[in-house]
């Protein structure tokens, strides 16, 4: 049995593939991942900001220490690390105390009493974070410190969350640089500068497909992500210069596969 083939009429050229409905979708696709990974990471930030915000070490003083209070916030500002330390006297705190727990100070505290000690706030350094049980050893070698509390679990949720923070944005750069490298390749194998500029023009319906298929993935992973600001009161919405950004190199990326399919074709 012979094979059923179809054959071209003598002098019949088969029609052009419309490849730049290929450079749309990948633009698409390629730009939807983007939105996503420039979502998280600016979500990151704002968590960690957040975190940050509220992560206080509380360092005690010895009520029996002989040194000065200006002596041990020196030595607290020398510790390596440490971005703040704010005196916190025993009258403030039980004021602060009082505004924040009146029920609970009435209920328990006897009039005139205060068994709040004198402190300070110490905010450290977010390089500090990683290795805070050297801090605060150091901490507690100060002479005049009776205790040093902080939120250990806390401390964790910033490492973490500053971790995935910069993992993301070296992951988009990697992904840019490779992208750069890969366009570079193509651009400059047969093709003169003079081909490439007249091709900006002869070629735009590939440049305005991928800018087209950017520009759509921005609008649909924010109607992806949208929903999340009714789960959570940390929502943020990255700057539109990403949005530009993405759309624009989702052009890029339909004009360079226009190109290379021209010196593969």
């Amino acid at each position: 049995m012979n094979e059923h083939k179809h054959y071209h009429s003598a002098g019949q050229q088969p029609r052009p593939r419309k490849g730049y409905r290929v450079a749309f979708l990948l633009a698409f696709s390629a730009g939807l991942l983007a939105q996503m990974l420039i979502f998280l990471q600016a979500q990151m930030k704002e968590i960690t900001a957040l975190l940050r915000e509220d992560f206080r070490i509380i360092v005690v003083k010895d009520d029996r220490a002989k040194e000065p209070q200006e002596e041990i916030a020196a030595a607290l500002d020398g510790v390596r690390g440490t971005e703040q330390a704010v005196f916190i006297s025993r009258q403030d705190r039980l004021a602060r105390l009082k505004t924040e727990e009146p029920e609970l100070v009435a209920s328990v505290l006897p009039p005139g009493s205060n068994p709040m000690p004198d402190t300070w706030e110490v905010v450290i350094k977010e390089e500090a974070l990683g290795d805070l049980n050297a801090w605060t050893d150091a901490v507690w070698r100060i002479p005049g410190v009776a205790d040093v509390k902080y939120k250990p679990l806390e401390a964790y949720a910033i490492m973490h969350s500053v971790f995935y923070g910069h993992l993301i944005t070296l992951g988009l750069a990697l992904a840019f640089l490779a992208f750069m490298v890969m366009s570079a390749m193509i651009l400059t194998h047969g093709h003169t500068p003079a081909e490439l500029a007249a091709s900006l023009s002869a070629d735009k319906i590939w440049f305005l497909a991928g800018a087209g298929g950017g520009a759509l993935s921005a609008l649909a992973s924010y109607a992806v992500v949208y929903p999340v600001k009714y789960l959570s009161p940390v929502w943020v919405w990255p700057s539109p210069l990403w949005q530009a950004a993405v759309a624009f190199f989702g052009a890029l990326l339909g004009w360079v596969l226009c190109q290379w399919k021209k010196t593969h074709y």
